[in-house]
C-alpha cells in the first residue's frame, strides 16, 4: 500500500463525486464489499460491483442527492482512510449534511472493500 493506492483511491471518489456513483463500477474489483456504518440499525454488507454501486446510489438518493467536499486521502495501515463533508446543493444556499469516512482497500489497482464509518476515530481504529 502507497501512494498509488492513494491515487487509486482518490480518482475513484472524484470521478464518483463528478458524475455518481455508477461511474465507478469499472474501478471495483469483482469481489467488492461495501459495509454500512455499524451504528445503523440495519448495517449490511454489500458484495459486488453492482450491489456496491446499487447501494452508493440508494445513500445518494436518501441524503438528497448533493456531492461531498473532500477533506483528505490518507494512507492508514494497508488502507486509505478518505475524510468527506455530504453536502446538499441548493439553489439558495449549501447545506452540509455531517462528516463520513471511509476506510478503503485497494487489491491489483482496484477497489476491493469500502467500509463507512461515521468518526475518524473509529475508522482510524478499524
Amino acid at each position: 500500500m502507497g501512494e498509488d493506492s492513494v491515487g487509486i483511491v482518490r480518482l475513484a471518489y472524484e470521478t464518483w463525486n463528478e458524475r455518481g456513483p455508477g461511474a465507478i463500477r469499472a474501478m471495483l474489483a469483482q469481489d467488492a464489499e461495501l459495509h454500512d456504518a455499524p451504528e445503523l440499525p440495519d448495517a449490511q454488507v454489500w458484495r459486488g460491483p453492482e450491489a456496491v454501486v446499487a447501494r452508493l446510489e440508494a445513500v445518494a438518493a436518501a441524503m438528497g442527492g448533493g456531492s461531498v467536499e473532500f477533506q483528505g486521502f490518507r494512507a492508514a495501515g494497508g488502507d486509505v482512510v478518505v475524510a468527506m463533508c455530504w453536502r446538499l446543493d441548493r439553489e439558495t444556499e449549501d447545506v452540509q449534511l455531517g462528516q463520513v469516512f471511509h476506510v478503503v482497500r485497494v487489491r491489483d489497482g482496484m477497489i476491493a472493500r469500502i467500509r463507512v464509518f461515521l468518526t475518524e476515530a473509529e475508522a482510524l481504529r478499524a
